[in-house]
């Protein structure tokens, strides 16, 4: 099949560049570097006394809360870097290949251009996909080896990153289809950078001055209608926490992750509607762009 030929081809391009090569040595070092300086961490702390903790948590209790914090940070470096990734892997998914010249020699043969661009578009949401669960379970494996503490709701994290992954690419392959791919990179990384900062202002506002907050709010879900990949960080972050009622007991309070960064709800279902139709929709007005496009 036409369209599995053309992900195959995708997989193999992307695995042949030095960029894909640089992430993943660079992630490996990652990954080495963050349980060296996390055992330093812990047995830091161990070599404390048991009241280090101010006396309210056993010391095991008191690690376990640690994790919690600990899984936050380091599956939102995750999220930026498959983020990244997304951004620069796939930013000439379909301007690149027609600045080389590559699609001149391959649309006269019997594949259709709707083929040619969701086959890519799958072969790179594969890639992505891949990386982010690898490095999501290979980190929270090293927290919980280190500090005992796996998030009860681990697979519902790894779906929210993996749509606002998918997301991502969403938007960078229409604007591939669009644009050249150096413009493409800068407005996806814009737009990628603008929703959360969008988030930091509405909180800041909110607690300055609570009137003001409505109008903020309403500009962010504009941006978030455009981009939804910060909210889907938030929805993520949410499902990285304990159970509700494992809160008192590790000497956490909700109030500690309503934060611009952390989330204590849930995705809505709506928004989640809009992201599956985001997801879907903008390849295929990327399919129709590149229908008419000369080569």
């Amino acid at each position: 099949m036409p369209l599995l030929l053309i992900a195959r081809f995708t997989l193999q391009e992307a695995i042949r560049r030095r960029l894909f090569l640089a992430v993943i040595i660079l992630s490996a070092l990652l990954l080495v570097a963050f349980i060296i300086l996390l055992s330093v961490a812990i047995n830091f702390f161990q070599s404390q006394s048991a009241t280090a903790n101010g006396g309210n948590l056993s010391p095991q209790l008191f690690l376990i809360s640690g994790g919690v914090f600990f899984d936050i940070l380091m599956i939102w470096m995750i999220y930026l870097l498959s983020s990244l990734l997304t951004i620069v892997l796939t930013a000439g998914t379909i301007s690149g290949e027609i600045e080389a010249g590559t699609f001149a020699v391959i649309v006269p043969k019997p594949i259709s251009r709707a083929e040619i661009v969701i086959g890519k578009w799958l072969g790179s949401a594969l890639i992505l996909v891949v990386y982010t669960a690898l490095m999501f379970f290979a980190l929270l494996a090293v927290i919980y080896w280190k500090t005992g503490y796996w998030p009860p709701q681990a697979f519902s994290a790894l779906g929210t990153l993996a749509l606002s992954t998918l997301a991502l690419l969403g938007l960078t392959t229409l604007g591939s289809a669009f644009v050249p791919t150096i413009v493409n990179g800068a407005i996806a990384l814009v737009l990628f950078i603008g929703a959360p900062t969008a988030s930091i202002v509405q909180f800041v506002v909110q607690v300055i001055t609570p009137a003001q907050s409505q109008g903020l709010q309403n500009i962010a879900t504009v941006i978030n209608l455009i981009i939804p990949t910060d909210a889907l960080w938030h929805g993520a972050s949410f499902f990285l926490l304990p159970s509700e009622n494992i809160f008192p007991i590790l000497g956490l309070s909700t109030r500690n992750f309503n934060t611009p960064f952390t989330s204590t709800q849930p995705v809505a279902t709506a928004l989640l509607i809009w992201v599956a139709f985001y997801i879907l929709v903008l390849p295929l007005i990327a399919v129709l762009r590149f229908q008419r496009r000369d080569l």
